[in-house]
């Protein structure tokens, strides 16, 4: 047998310090001598998983620093094989590998305190102190210290148990490890702290606070040691009763000591003792200031039990309501400024205004009263001083009494809401709360009779509308009647009206703002139900003006006019200081900041209402423009309310801020819907059914062209110029929807009927509405559609056909309505803005939505015009929708709108917000569109 040749393989090692690892390079290929040479290494699983890269043009096999230090540690003589060392340093490596790893193994190291302090982690690690390095001197090379360093943070992944130890370490020293900046002793106290040096005590070293037994006295401040298990807690200066396993460690408790003292240096006494009493301006700063620091530094503190709640108290200015309020008699209104008595409170214990001003000369920042302890924090008392000098200088109005009591007390008294702790507390007494009772419920409100004058039978829904409008007249209260179209809100503010004339017997007439549209609406229900009441209507070019407008008006009780006269007549308006002043449609001033909401905000009046049936059509701030109207300032300024309410509710939906909101509108906003079992109106039965139609080809066309080309042009829009490029996207694709003639502009369209199936729809319907001699209504946003309708219907249809827009003069209005009325003209188109709202329409049993209005609320009114009191027949509503398209695909979304039993409601303009993947998903044509049209 002969013997096999010895193969010998000459390799030289570099350490990469950029990629933290060791390059081993031998003569040739990695694949000619790395499986000998790893054969047995199991870190690499015997030579099987090499990581192999190039290096200036040679292989190397890449070692991680722990598979380097085996390797170099643990080679073994193959008998076929010799291993020669290409340089002193790889040589070297073999030296430092054996001595390192049985550090390692040994597990004699220690997390780098340096390294520590400055990194808050055991990045780092050093070998324990005093070890002897065989034939390498007393110092480890810093080459293999680094070594040591990283192969032991290698092996921390690799070794569960010392993973394990290390993750206790963390654990129970969450504070020290966490804020290294804090630690102010050296290494060893840190070793020891940490439980790496020597064998840790059975306790920990901590400090203990005691309060005085009577106030005013010195507190005692003593070091204590804390079992483990916190069953134990012994005084350090009780030493008798220290457990005996508990005394050889003197020296660590001493070490504790004088670390508080480092940390604290003004608690150590003259004679390097710790500090056994404070006064009580120390224990304020011990427990203030000084505490956080100890705790940060891992410091165990017993402090007393009550501190944690102290620290949480807030003084709280108390304002007491006066017994001279006097809900019976009093006409305050809410600027009014009321009286009250004032209070200091600290959690459950109150100060006089006298006991508090003698704390505070005093400086006392501890104080124990009645068996409770109060901290007086100088900041704290500068925000009270400042907010009671304040409430005193300027006083308390009536709004933010109520307006708190409100909010920090839902209807049974349970829950508060506290949205700022700086404010006033107000407490109010019985006759006040049983007042705040009425305001919230109104069947809980006296009866108001209604005079002989008044010329009709009010339902009891109405009777309590017209309950509640006087009880907030009576106290100078502004009123929001929102009840549902068709309900009777004129009729309750007639009542209200003839109740006012023959109770007070005002000097000054009433004012009513209505569109110009219901004019002659008002003026027909007056002469029906308040025939007493002398009517002066203030329209048209021959109105009165100066002197002869005051002579006019003085001569009449109810003044009516138009929102537009309003602004263009706000002078003479304002000349009379009215009793009331009326807004019918009240959500024309939803824009504040219009010179029209202006002109009406400056008109003088002892009592105001606002009627709407949408006092929020899109967004919060029209809320607060009615608002503004009849109770200034009880929202706050526009922003207040924005960051107060309207940013949390439709940005965040923040449901606290909308009940509070709730709450605070709720007394002055009275809605009552036709579907509440307090109405019981018994109307006939309504059908809502949606009538579905294709689109033509050349719609199609049209529709798909110009989605595409605004979503191309959004695309390199600023936020503003997107916003206005999809809002006129939108009107486009309706008008495609109506008509191709409608969107193109086309003056003389031809062939109308075959160019719109929606068009097609709308004939075969009104064809079955004819044929049983009814009546119909219908609907449209746009006027040259309306034109388009009436005259294709009056050549098919050979009877007359009336049209409602905003240009029709108000007595060819009225003329049109009296038409209908009396079913002479049994088709009546209506613009949406134009006869939309105010109209009573009931001769139509149908109502027809030719268009979809983005709003649901929209067209809930205008089909109120048809379904409402007075209506005797079933009322079919049918809306109009083309397939596949954004009318479609929004019906869905319309029908997640919030009902308008909610006053508070998204805006119409969340479609602008969508991204442009969400836009393209819902202005896309459907496939079966594309195909059939």
């Amino acid at each position: 047998m002969t013997e096999q040749a010895l193969q010998t393989i000459t390799l030289s090692c570099k350490w990469n310090e950029k990629k933290q690892c060791f390059l081993l390079i031998g003569p040739d290929s990695a694949a000619s001598w790395a499986p000998l040479v790893f054969a047995w290494h199991e870190e690499t699983f015997y030579g099987t998983l090499l990581d192999v890269v190039t290096v200036d043009g040679r292989e190397a096999v890449k070692l991680s620093p722990w598979q380097a230090l085996t390797f170099f540690a643990f080679r073994p003589t193959i008998d076929f094989l010799s291993l020669e060392w290409g340089d002193e340093q790889t040589a070297a490596l073999e030296t430092w590998a054996k001595q390192i790893i049985d550090n390692v193994r040994e597990r004699r190291f220690r997390p780098d305190f340096s390294a520590w302090k400055q990194q808050g982690g055991p990045g780092v690690w050093l070998a324990a102190k005093n070890t002897r390095w065989s034939g390498i001197g007393d110092d480890l090379h810093p080459f293999a210290a680094e070594w040591l360093s990283l192969a032991i943070a290698d092996w921390l992944e690799r070794d569960p148990e010392l993973r394990k130890l290390w993750q206790e370490i963390v654990h129970a020293n969450p504070a020290i490890m966490a804020h290294p900046e804090q630690w102010t002793s050296g290494e060893d106290d840190w070793l020891e702290q940490i439980g790496w040096l020597g064998e840790r005590p059975p306790f920990t070293v901590g400090l203990r606070l005691i309060e005085p037994p009577d106030d005013g006295g010195p507190w005692t401040l003593e070091a204590v040691l804390i079992a483990m298990d916190e069953s134990l807690i012994v005084s350090w200066e009780d030493k008798a009763h220290l457990p005996r396993s508990w005394r050889p460690y003197e020296v660590s408790v001493a070490r504790a000591i004088r670390r508080f003292q480092t940390i604290v240096p003004w608690l150590g006494g003259e004679d390097g003792t710790l500090r056994a009493e404070l006064s009580e301006d120390e224990a304020w700063r011990f427990l203030s200031e000084e505490s956080l620091k100890l705790t940060d530094a891992g410091v165990r503190l017993l402090l007393p039990p009550w501190w944690e709640d102290v620290k949480q108290m807030h003084l709280a200015v108390k304002a007491k309501l006066s017994p001279s309020f006097d809900a019976a008699n009093s006409i305050f209104g809410l600027n009014s400024l009321v009286d009250f008595d004032w209070r200091i409170a600290a959690g459950d214990t109150e100060l006089t205004e006298e006991q508090f001003a003698e704390l505070v000369e005093k400086q006392r920042r501890l104080v124990k009263l009645r068996g409770q302890w109060i901290a007086l924090d100088p900041a704290l008392i500068r925000r009270v001083q400042t907010l009671m000098n304040k409430a005193k200088k300027e006083g308390l109005p009536l709004r933010d009494v109520l307006a708190q009591t409100l909010i920090t007390e839902t209807a049974d008294g349970n829950e508060r809401f506290h949205e700022d702790e700086e404010t006033i507390q107000i407490e109010v007494h019985d006759q006040f709360r049983a007042f705040i009772r009425q305001l919230r419920d109104v069947n809980e409100l006296p009866s108001a009779a209604v005079p002989p004058s008044f010329q009709g039978t009010l339902r009891p829904y109405q009777q309590r509308g017209v309950d509640w409008l006087v009880f907030l007249r009576r106290f100078g209260f502004g009123a929001c009647l929102a009840d549902d179209m068709g309900l009777g809100k004129t009729i309750q503010v007639l009542a209200y009206l003839a109740y006012v004339k023959e109770t007070e017997q005002p000097s000054t007439p009433a004012l009513l703002i209505c569109p110009t549209s219901v004019i002659g609406n008002w003026q027909k229900e007056c002469a029906r139900f308040t025939p007493s009441l002398r009517v002066y209507t203030h329209h048209g070019p021959n109105r009165a003006k100066n002197e002869a407008f005051c002579e006019a008006a003085s001569e009449a009780h109810l003044v009516i006019t138009s929102y537009n006269l309003a602004h263009l007549d706000q002078d003479d308006l304002k000349q009379i200081e009215w009793h009331t002043i009326c807004l019918d449609e009240a959500q024309n001033i939803k824009n504040a900041q219009t010179k029209q909401a202006r002109a009406i905000r400056q008109l003088r009046g002892r009592h105001k209402i606002a009627l709407s049936g949408t006092p929020v059509e899109n967004r919060l701030s029209e809320l607060w423009s009615i608002f503004h109207f009849l109770n200034p300032g009880y929202l706050g300024s526009a922003a207040d309310f924005e960051r107060r309410f309207a940013g949390p509710i439709e940005k965040e939906g923040d449901a606290r801020k909308k009940m509070a909101l709730q709450a605070l509108i709720r007394p002055f906003l009275l809605r009552r819907t036709k579907t509440d079992e307090a109405v019981s109106l018994n109307l006939p039965d309504k059908l809502e059914q949606k009538e579905y139609c294709l689109l033509t080809a050349e719609q199609a066309a049209l529709y798909e062209q110009l989605v595409q080309d605004t979503l191309e042009r959004a695309k390199d829009a600023n936020p503003f110029q997107r916003r206005g490029l999809i809002l006129q996207m939108l009107n486009g694709v309706k008008q495609i929807c109506d008509h191709p003639a409608l969107y193109l502009k086309e003056r003389t369209p031809r062939r109308v009927l075959e160019r719109s199936h929606k068009l097609k729809k709308l004939v075969e319907l009104l064809e079955q509405i004819r044929a049983n001699d009814e009546s119909c209504l219908i609907f449209t946003q746009y006027v040259r559609m309306g034109d388009m309708i009436q005259q294709l219907l009056a050549d098919l249809f050979d009877e007359p056909v009336l049209f409602l827009n905003g240009s029709v003069p108000k007595a060819a209005r009225d003329r049109m309505v009296e038409q209908f009325q009396k079913r002479q003209a049994p088709i009546f188109i209506l613009s949406l803005k134009a006869g939309g709202t105010g109209l009573n329409l009931t001769a139509a049993n149908h109502v027809i939505h030719f268009d979809r209005w983005w709003n649901p609320a929209v067209e809930n009114q205008a089909t109120d015009r048809a379904y409402r009191i007075g209506q005797t027949k079933f009322v079919h509503v049918h809306k109009l929708i083309t397939t596949g398209t954004i009318e479609e695909k929004i019906d869905d979304m319309l029908e997640q709108k919030l009902a308008l039993a909610d006053v508070i409601t998204e805006g119409e303009t969340w479609i602008t917000e969508l991204s442009d993947e969400e836009l393209r998903d819902l202005l896309t044509l459907s496939a079966a569109v594309k195909g059939g049209a």
